[in-house]
């Protein structure tokens, strides 16, 4: 094991879903050959800053550092049950979720949350832990869903749309199944209605020639990739229709959803792109968001 290697963070809150993400962490960490690094952090408790919500903050405080000894104990021996010879740590930070996660996010591999559906409302107002977490990580995010506690032999998916930024996404899903030993689907995914949008006068583009052009670049990037990872058994798969919808529709059966997700500029960064969000929405399986800037 390799102790100083950066590690898998997750995130817990005491509850169930929470404990079986950290098992589903920890058998990844195992695979990856990594550390794993349990954290947890207090409630959101508001900005008042008047002397009753301060007593109440220091209330909350005091609660939240007895009952995390116990809701981290839980989760790390959940975890060594299934993998005796992991390198497990625990904290436990006097600071908001999404806070403590984002600093967290700057020297780990990739973080990991329980996260259930994440509805319209939530999205628009960027209310969930998983959301803010998302919006400002240095570093990839599983939103971690289902009833599978450990990674199996199933199908990654991982999703390209043809751009520089596909790098990222690709490294990683690649890593991923070589480790875990699973094949890797590579999507594709291209809307007509989307590239009609970005146009002045649609009739004049070769859409064909364009299309061709985004495929060389997948298969290139691809190829690149599989050179460092011969091991990986990989399906590329192209397709005119909407990516989230082809995503959805790939992610049947398989065992992790990879995408790319963009950070936007201050004022739009809690945004997201339509693909992240729908696989948030309605994806049934762990969901990996790399992000990336968005280009100015």
């Amino acid at each position: 094991m390799t102790g100083d290697a950066a590690p898998i963070v997750v995130g817990v809150n005491g509850s169930s879903e929470a404990v079986c993400a950290a098992r589903w962490a920890g058998a990844v960490a195992a695979r990856l050959d990594v550390p794993l690094h349990i954290i947890t952090a207090t409630p959101y408790l508001g900005h008042l800053q008047t002397d009753a919500a301060a007593g109440v903050r220091a209330a909350a405080i005091d609660e939240h550092r007895e009952s995390a000894k116990v809701l981290l104990k839980a989760a790390e021996d959940a975890v060594v049950a299934d993998h005796p010879d992991l390198v497990v740590t625990t904290i436990s930070v006097d600071e908001p979720a999404d806070v403590a996660l984002d600093s967290a996010s700057r020297t780990a591999q990739f973080l990991v949350l329980g996260s259930g559906e994440v509805t319209a409302a939530g999205a628009l107002f960027i209310g969930s832990t998983t959301l803010a977490t998302l919006t400002n990580s240095t570093c990839p995010v599983v939103a971690w869903r289902g009833d599978v506690p450990a990674p199996t032999d199933q199908t990654i998916v991982v999703g390209v749309d043809g751009s520089a930024d596909d790098g990222g996404p690709l490294g990683i899903a690649f890593e991923i199944a070589d480790r875990l030993g699973a094949p890797l689907r590579v999507i594709h995914s291209w809307s007509l209605k989307g590239h009609l949008v970005a146009v002045n006068r649609p009739i004049m583009v070769d859409w064909n020639a364009s299309t061709q052009a985004q495929w060389r670049h997948v298969n290139k990037l691809v190829d690149g990739w599989r050179g460092r990872h011969p091991g990986v058994k990989v399906t590329l798969i192209g397709e005119p229709a909407k990516p989230s919808q082809s995503l959805l529709l790939h992610a049947v059966g398989a065992q992790l959803v990879v995408v790319g997700s963009r950070r936007r500029n201050a004022l739009t960064r809690g945004l997201f792109g339509s693909t992240s969000l729908n696989l948030l929405h309605h994806c049934k399986v762990p969901v990996m968001l790399c992000p990336f800037d968005e280009q100015s």
